[in-house]
C-alpha cells in the first residue's frame, strides 16, 4: 500500500507529457523571423529570409494585379467589339432607309458632325485604305511605315527649318513647343511599348501557332494579308486530315 501510495498517478504524468509537448509545438508555431532565440551568426541569413519572403509578397501582388488587369482588358475589347458591331448594323438601316427615301445616304451620315471631324474622319479611311493595299512584307517595311506615322503626328514645320537654316547658316534650333511635342510622342511610344511587352494571359481554347508575343502579332499580321488566298487550301488539309 505504501507504495502505490508514493508512485504518481498516471493523470499527473500525462499533463507533465502534454505541458512538455504543448510548449515545444507553440515554439514551433512562431514564425522564424519573429523569434528572438535566433543565435548571432545566423542573423545574415534571417534578413536575408525577411528581403527574400519580402520580394516574394511585391512579385505576388503585382503578378494579381496584373491578371485582373489583363481580365479587364479583354472584357473591354469584347465590349469595344459588341459596340463597333451595333454601328455598323445602325449605319446599315440608315443607308437602306435613306436609300428607300432616296436621300443622300452620305450627306445624312455626316449631318451632326462638322467640317474638320469629316476631314479627319475621311483622311483616316485613306490611310486605312492605303495600307490594307500595300499589306504586309517585311519588319522592315513595317518599320518604314511606324516611322512616316510618327513623323507625320509631329507635323515638323519644314519651312521653318530651311529659311532658318538659309538665314543663318547654323544647325537650326527647334522650338521649346517642337521639343515637348518630341519628348511627349516619344514617352507615349515607351508606354505602349511596355504595354505590349507585358505577359499575356492564352484564350481557352485557342489555338497557339506562336512561341512569344512578337511571333504571335507576326502571325496576325500574315493572316490579315494572306488569309483570303489560302483559307481554301487550309480547308481542304483540315478535311483531308479529319477523314
Amino acid at each position: 500500500m505504501d507504495k502505490e501510495e508514493h508512485s504518481p498517478s498516471p493523470n499527473v504524468a500525462e499533463c507533465v507529457c502534454s505541458g512538455s509537448s504543448e510548449g515545444e509545438s507553440d515554439a514551433e508555431d512562431i514564425d522564424i523571423t519573429e523569434r528572438t532565440d535566433i543565435p548571432t551568426q545566423l542573423q545574415p541569413q534571417l534578413e536575408r529570409l525577411k528581403a527574400l519572403r519580402a520580394r516574394l509578397h511585391k512579385s505576388t501582388q503585382e503578378n494579381k494585379r496584373e491578371v485582373y488587369q489583363e481580365h479587364q482588358r479583354q472584357h473591354e475589347n469584347v465590349n469595344d467589339e459588341k459596340r463597333q458591331a451595333r454601328k455598323r448594323r445602325e449605319a446599315e438601316i440608315l443607308k437602306a432607309r435613306e436609300e428607300y427615301t432616296g436621300n443622300d445616304y452620305e450627306r445624312s451620315r455626316f449631318k451632326d458632325y462638322s467640317i474638320e471631324q469629316v476631314e479627319k474622319y475621311e483622311d483616316r479611311q485613306r490611310e486605312r485604305e492605303n495600307n490594307a493595299e500595300r499589306g504586309f512584307t517585311d519588319y522592315a517595311q513595317v518599320n518604314r511605315r511606324k516611322y512616316e506615322r510618327d513623323v507625320a503626328k509631329l507635323k515638323p514645320n519644314l519651312a521653318d527649318y530651311e529659311r532658318s537654316k538659309t538665314q543663318t547658316g547654323e544647325p537650326h534650333v527647334p522650338e521649346p513647343k517642337s521639343v515637348e511635342r518630341l519628348v511627349k510622342a516619344v514617352e507615349d511610344q515607351q508606354k505602349k511599348r511596355a504595354t505590349l511587352h507585358k505577359p499575356s494571359i492564352e484564350q481557352e481554347g485557342e489555338d497557339v501557332s506562336y512561341i512569344n508575343e512578337r511571333n504571335a502579332r507576326f502571325n496576325r499580321k500574315m493572316n490579315r494579308a494572306y488569309d483570303k488566298y489560302t483559307k481554301e487550301i487550309r480547308d481542304n488539309f483540315e478535311r483531308g486530315t479529319a477523314l
